[in-house]
């Protein structure tokens, strides 16, 4: 797909803060962005689909948190604000319970990116300084088994999204890591 038949970032980014008011909720967007674009990049694959789906993943929950709802509303939205339909059915396929298959590197990454990301924060936003730096691939692991900590993330969606993926759990931490790096600042996270 080209970047021509992609709505421009901007109006994205004014969707996703119109129906979008937690800012941890936008932080979250904004982090799962940077990993999408991470991984279209390190595939060869265009980074603002990737990116584009990664911002808007999440911009219905807050409106739309039952399953059945969000991404099918949020989907309907997108679709008449002009936005292609490969772009909804990405967002769409990251939610188990819709049945739609992740046959492509899109669906496989925005399914593995949501949760693992928003668990990589999680785990960033309890160390002292507060910084990717002092996150490490074994740290998140061991917090993944703490079923206490962060309750809300689906550990069973991380471990089968970066199967999905076909990559290692470790591997993908330390990917997501070096992602988030360069946005530390505006995700409110240190370098």
């Amino acid at each position: 797909m080209s970047n021509t038949m992609l709505p421009p970032r901007q109006k994205a980014w004014e969707i996703l803060n119109q129906y979008t008011k937690n800012p941890s909720l936008v932080k979250h967007g904004l982090a799962v962005e940077a990993v999408m674009r991470a991984i279209a990049e390190e595939h060869h694959e265009d980074p603002d689909l990737f990116g584009m789906v990664g911002l808007l993943h999440d911009f219905d929950y807050e409106m739309f948190p039952e399953i059945g709802q969000h991404t099918i509303e949020g989907g309907k939205i997108l679709t008449q604000e002009g936005f292609p339909p490969r772009v909804v059915e990405a967002i769409r396929s990251h939610v188990t319970e819709n049945q739609i298959p992740r046959d492509g590197l899109l669906e496989k990454a925005i399914f593995a990116a949501d949760e693992l990301t928003g668990f990589v924060v999680a785990v960033t936003l309890v160390r002292p300084e507060k910084s990717l730096s002092e996150v490490a691939p074994r740290s998140v692991m061991k917090k993944l088994k703490d079923k206490g900590f962060a309750r809300g993330v689906n550990r069973a969606d991380v471990y089968d999204g970066v199967q999905g993926l076909g990559v290692e759990l470790d591997s993908f931490i330390e990917f997501i890591v070096n992602a988030l790096k360069p946005h530390a600042g505006e995700l409110g996270l240190n370098p």
